[in-house]
């Protein structure tokens, strides 16, 4: 199985759980799962899987979503992952799981997975105080 398909089959379930529990307990944050590629016409050829959340009432200076998402890259030569984290819209950065790109692997994928708790923490977390970190 490629690694897009690994990333799909351990995150996904993840990430639907998550985005119903937040549509319960936030019925003010709109959230939306996404799975797609992205520098498909550069040599990154990555993927992107995560979850979104948009907040309906915002101060303008203020980012008005944060995502949960984990990337991939160089799929078609030496795939890795790149990222995975939870990331406003700024950039600000709420938390992160590895400090720098890993080679893709079933074995480095399952140890992301057992860290995304820590993500879904951090993502729960944002939510509830609305804001990036001052």
């Amino acid at each position: 199985m490629d690694p897009v398909s690994q990333l799909r089959a351990s995150l996904l379930p993840i990430l639907q759980d998550l985005q119903q529990e937040l549509g319960r307990k936030h019925p003010d944050v709109t959230t939306n799962i996404f799975d797609w590629p992205v520098g498909e016409l550069t040599s990154w050829q990555g993927h992107d899987l995560g979850i979104e959340c948009t907040f309906s009432d915002v101060a303008p200076e203020q980012p008005d979503h944060v995502v949960l998402s984990v990337s991939l890259k160089h799929l078609h030569e030496a795939p890795s992952i790149h990222s995975a984290d939870v990331v406003w819209a700024d950039g600000t950065v709420e938390a992160s799981v590895l400090p720098e790109s890993v080679e893709f692997s079933p074995d480095c994928l399952a140890g992301l997975i057992e860290r995304i708790p820590e993500l879904s923490d951090a993502l729960r977390q944002t939510i509830r105080r609305g804001r990036p970190v001052a």
